[in-house]
């Protein structure tokens, strides 16, 4: 690389003769137009050049598959680089560096060429000299610039594109989806005696069929096989070991690298770690992946956010990967800066605790209020699913259903205690810190903190044992499907309303329907409802004040009130479909009772209270106790 007249073509030809690889001029690839632009003098624009680049791109991808090549090409700015990146190829850059002058004699000198020497000018003010490159001086002969550039080579340690930290369940199977797509990859897992020995080692040898996966157990091995710019993904758990693995990592990368965090931080940490490495010159990438064991093997949906510049840099590797929603692009959103991915994704899973649980109260109504056999709860969810409620967590649980071991379920031989991982309490925080209503959500965690509470549980159900009866079918049995889509909509009405209320306090500038689009494949929650709300939310920023849903809400709302009635008159706990009827009766009430609360505040502690048709800023107290009327 480099501009006109460097020796780009000259020096091309020579190291194809050397290694056998082909050579291919890329000026070769420009649109006719293109030529005939530069042959008038004319410099060519972004606009111009971005066609060609995409053609290249493209080249450069089969060239790879095919063993590899040269190419000889200008590409002087890194914006540039970036889209001849985009395949996601190993690329080893030489930057044929001179002075003006000396490049301005040689052009002079050149014979047929359809770039005058006028346009050297224009070439320089657009050269961006990549750090990453190897420069090599166009003062020595061609024969020494070739020794120079063959050592180079012979001598470099960089052999993969992509690296990844940690060889769990969720880093190991991103590896092999990343490998599987021909991207050479570094993978690396620390070494603890006797726990945890060779896991990168014993990965590759667990998948010879993957070809390109380099295993590493020490850091400064993996980090020095990592082409430049480095990308490096962490998978690796939350908390203090994040900033403890980031530490290390910077004593051995440079300026420019790119560090992934896809792991489930919190996205105040994120947006500290990216302010923080930014001051470095490292580019942070906060990350959220969905989609489990499953999803990040053959396709997870991905959060992205923090360093704009360091997204762009791993964009290729990431489309990749990700799932591909119903047009083929990819379930992946540059959300926003700062810890923006891993907030969404803790939303994400927020609505992900509270599905899950919908699911489980209606379970628990089918089968202990209604008395209905797990294959008839099966049958009634498929039928569910095949008119207009499919998703994913609906099919897992008919599957869970439907597993037998022996003559006995085996759900019925699980133990009735849920853990919860951070974000599902981290969430109920943000609402509560952000002054965003969340019960539903909260009701959702708040149960598997009940869940765990089990000798307390089982004291407390002898000394209040309940009775129990079955709910008739016919009472509910109609409602219950109208009953578990109004729960859903409720669910997800409340995430996105911290998703908007966040969004705009911080400034992330949020594209809701872009977010729903990236959970439509791959994540946990996806579903034929998220594909709705990619439509909705190009008109509306709430579930309940879009149109397409009017309809939805107003008869769903019977149906879950009917249902929760039911449900609680049996003695069947429904913390979620409860505060979900609650939520939306108070969202749709115009005349609450929060004036009576205020009435209250202003006699125990005179808080003051307003009056209706007053100004904003005045406010009321009053003397409870001098009552005229007395």
């Amino acid at each position: 690389m480099g501009v006109s007249g460097s020796g780009k073509t000259t020096i091309g030809k020579k190291l194809s003769e050397n290694t056998g690889f082909p050579f291919y001029d890329a000026d070769d690839f420009h649109p006719k137009k293109n030529v005939a632009k530069m042959s008038s003098g004319i410099p060519l624009t972004d606009e111009d050049r971005m066609p060609w680049l995409e053609i290249l791109s493209g080249k450069l991808g089969d060239w790879e598959k095919n063993g590899g090549a040269i190419l000889a090409c200008s590409a002087l700015k890194e914006d540039y680089r970036k889209v001849l990146e985009r395949q996601g190829v190993l690329i080893d850059w030489f930057f044929l560096k001179g002075d003006k002058e000396l490049i301005a004699e040689r052009m002079n000198r050149r014979k047929g060429h359809y770039m005058p020497p006028d346009l050297l000018n224009s070439q320089f003010e657009a050269l961006e000299i990549p750090r990453y490159a190897h420069h090599i001086d166009i003062e020595q002969t061609p024969d020494k610039i070739l020794e120079d550039i063959m050592s180079k080579l012979e001598n470099k340690k960089a052999v993969s594109s992509f690296g990844i930290i940690g060889m769990g369940v969720m880093g190991s199977s991103l590896a092999l989806n990343m490998a599987e797509k021909n991207v050479k990859i570094s993978v690396y897992n620390r070494t603890l005696e006797g726990v945890e020995e060779k896991v990168a080692q014993k990965l590759a040898d667990a998948h010879p069929e993957v070809e390109g996966i380099l295993p590493f157990d020490k850091l400064s091995e993996f980090v020095e096989s990592l082409a430049q710019p480095r990308k490096i993904l962490m998978m690796i758990p939350a908390g203090q070991i994040i900033d403890q693995q980031i530490a290390r990592l910077l004593t051995v990368i440079d300026k420019g690298d790119v560090i992934i965090d896809g792991g489930n931080s919190h996205f105040e940490d994120s947006t500290k770690r990216v302010k923080y490495l930014g001051t470095s010159g490292i580019h942070y990438v906060a990350m959220g992946i969905s989609g489990g064991k499953e999803g990040a093997r053959k396709g997870p949906s991905l959060m992205p956010g923090g360093s704009k510049e360091g997204f762009e840099l791993v964009k290729p590797y990431l489309e990749k990967i990700a799932a591909k929603d119903k047009n083929g692009k990819p379930c992946m959103h540059y959300v926003g800066p700062e810890g923006a991915g891993h907030f969404v994704k803790m939303v994400h899973n927020s609505i992900e605790y509270g599905e899950m649980q919908v699911l489980a109260e209606i379970y628990a109504i089918m089968r202990f209020g209604m008395g209905m056999s797990p294959e008839e709860i099966v049958k009634t969810m498929k039928s569910w699913s095949n008119s207009g409620s499919g998703s994913y967590l609906l099919e897992i649980t008919m599957d869970i259903l439907s597993y037998y071991e022996g003559k006995e379920l085996l759900l019925d031989n699980i133990l009735d205690l849920a853990d919860q991982k951070g974000t599902g309490g981290w969430s109920v925080s943000s609402a509560s810190k952000y002054g965003v209503p969340y019960a539903p959500l909260t009701a959702a965690v708040t149960t598997r903190v009940i869940s765990s509470l089990k000798e307390k549980r089982s004291k407390l159900s002898k000394r209040f044992p309940r009775k129990k009866s079955l709910i008739p079918r016919e009472n509910i049995e109609k409602a219950l499907k109208g009953a578990y889509d109004m729960a859903r909509m409720v669910t997800h009405e409340i995430g996105f309303s911290l998703l908007r209320k966040v969004g705009e306090t911080e400034q992330w500038e949020l594209d809701f329907s872009e977010i729903a689009r990236t959970w439509t494949e791959g994540c946990i929650i996806r579903s034929e409802l998220m594909g709705k709300l990619v439509e909705v939310f190009k008109t509306s920023f709430s579930l309940l004040e879009s149109d397409q849903l009017m309809k939805d809400f107003d008869q769903g709302k019977d149906d879950l009130a009917e249902v929760v009635g039911a449900g609680l008159k049996a003695g069947i706990a429904m913390p979620v479909m409860s505060a979900s009827i609650n939520y939306f009766y108070g969202m749709t009430t115009a005349e609450s009772t929060a004036n009576l609360i205020q009435a209250q505040r202003d006699y125990f502690g005179a808080h003051t209270y307003r009056k209706k048709g007053e100004p904003a800023d005045k406010s009321f107290h009053t003397d409870w106790k001098i009552n005229p009327k007395k």
